[in-house]
């Protein structure tokens, strides 16, 4: 009997590596401390403060505050409940609509406008392009005549 290399070997289970969390699943926004940090910033807007570890409550960017208004507008809590179920503010819904809508009509204004400047910037084009055409053939004349005069 012979004795082939390697017959009795068995390889290694591969070790098991821990698997990591995510941030957001070990933390919630009120123990996050990072002002920039993606998975908790609407909590921290919707909360209209950054959390602090010293206690305080740190100041919304500029930016933010702008959007924790405008989501405070948009949506509101249950009357005290204080869960995360929501009731469209159909009022201020319905302004941000029209408001949108007046918008739309304004550009569509500007656009046919601007459209129009275009169009007759195109006709000025072709007028101007002509009037060079003119003034090359023209001085080829009169190189032409010069030429052939001697000069």
């Amino acid at each position: 009997m012979e004795a082939n290399p390697g017959e009795d070997w068995a390889p290694q289970q591969p070790r098991r590596r821990r698997v990591r969390r995510a941030h957001h699943e070990i933390t919630s926004w009120e123990h996050c401390f990072n002002d920039n940090c993606n998975e908790h910033r609407w909590e921290k807007v919707d909360a209209g403060y950054y959390p602090h570890q010293v206690g305080e409550k740190g100041e919304l960017s500029k930016n933010d505050r702008r959007e924790h208004k405008k989501r405070r507008a948009v949506r509101r809590r249950l009357g005290g409940e204080g869960s995360e179920k929501t009731i469209p503010d159909v009022e201020a819904l319905e302004g941000k609509i029209s408001d949108l809508r007046s918008q739309l009509d304004r550009a569509a204004q500007i656009i046919v406008a601007k459209d129009n400047d275009l169009e007759r910037l195109d006709k000025e084009k072709e007028k101007l392009q002509e009037a060079c055409n003119r003034c090359k053939q023209r001085m080829r004349q009169i190189g032409g005549m010069l030429w052939k005069e001697g000069v």
